[in-house]
């Protein structure tokens, strides 16, 4: 019988409790619910953009080299009309008092949004997955240079309970001005390991999962993807480049091609296993600011996670995350 166990993670210190065995069979792992409905072609303002949203269009891309944007338009990046964060050409103000601290909610919020209203990133075709980064790569490049942000968040969410609130494929991007606990955790962590080791934790956990081969889903030349040994979530899968660097907006389109192919495959068999969950992917990379210090020790790379177990009490608690799937079952599961 497996019994339970606390797993630490090697970056961030935090302790992951696992307590498999609550669903044992292949088939138990398929979650039933209701078919994904789609929303309905006339109520998506996204479907016809120039005339809808015409005037938070920043950048689009189309189909062919030579294609009119307005009739072949393939990929269009969008300011968000109801942003979390708003852009400001002045310089935030960072508010202290003996005890309180605040900075204003300034930044970007923008959407990427893809043209087919039906295809989410896995049913993409390749090159059009690839565009989806590319993307999120000159659009990155674009608010370096805001003085008001300092950490640049790259997500997807597909599914209600994942937190999408319009069915039409879109993706999130939203400069902010702080670095949060949870990714100072993360660099931190990284840092002082590679203070201690001379060398990258995460280039030294690709390695570990070569080694030890059960945990890996799929890799290919580039990029290697992979259930973590200290997975904070059922299902949970990271997508590495191969290659070393902590900056998302540097890879090489070679790289950044590989680990989108990686990605779909991940969530093709996350839907073909699990039973089409909701999910959420986003992107980890070092920040805007302090370059230097992260060079060496951070390794950029993506998380998938499909929408499964809900936090409770325990969690809010203690920090501490509830796993009820062995990460060496769920990529036996996923390998399928």
């Amino acid at each position: 019988m497996w019994h339970s166990e606390f797993r630490r993670d090697t970056v961030s210190g935090d302790w992951i409790l696992f307590v498999p065995g609550r669903a044992k069979k292949p088939g138990d792992f398929k979650k039933k619910k209701e078919k994904r409905k789609v929303a309905p072609f006339h109520t998506c303002r996204f479907e016809h953009p120039f005339k809808n949203i015409d005037e938070h269009i920043i950048l689009g891309y189309t189909r062919t080299k030579k294609g009119d944007i307005k009739m072949d338009w393939d990929l269009l990046v969008l300011k968000n009309k109801y942003p979390a964060v708003t852009h400001s050409e002045k310089k935030a103000f960072h508010y202290t008092s003996k005890f309180f601290e605040l900075i204003p909610g300034v930044g970007h919020h923008d959407l990427i949004v893809t043209r087919d209203h039906k295809k989410n990133f896995p049913e993409l075709s390749s090159m059009e997955a690839f565009r989806v980064f590319s993307a999120f790569r000159d659009r990155y490049l674009m608010l370096f240079q805001d003085k008001n942000i300092q950490y640049i968040s790259m997500f997807h969410n597909w599914g209600h309970t994942a937190g999408a609130s319009i069915f039409h494929p879109h993706y999130q991007m939203i400069g902010i001005p702080v670095v949060s606990s949870r990714i100072l955790q993360t660099l931190h962590g990284a840092r002082n390991y590679f203070l201690r080791n001379k060398k990258c934790v995460f280039c030294a956990m690709i390695a570990e999962e070569k080694k030890y081969k059960k945990r890996i889903i799929a890799e290919n030349e580039y990029a290697i993807a992979f259930t973590p040994y200290a997975s904070r979530h059922e299902f949970e899968v990271k997508i590495f480049p191969k290659k070393h660097s902590a900056y998302f907006e540097n890879t090489l389109d070679v790289e950044m091609e590989s680990v989108t192919k990686l990605l779909q495959q991940v969530l093709r068999k996350m839907k073909k296993n699990l039973g089409d969950p909701d999910y959420n992917f986003f992107i980890h990379t070092a920040p805007v600011s302090e370059k230097t210090a992260n060079k060496n020790s951070f390794h950029w790379h993506v998380e998938a996670r499909p929408v499964w177990n809900i936090a409770a009490g325990f969690e809010f608690d203690t920090g501490v995350e509830i796993n009820v799937v062995d990460p060496d079952f769920a990529a036996q599961i996923l390998r399928k």
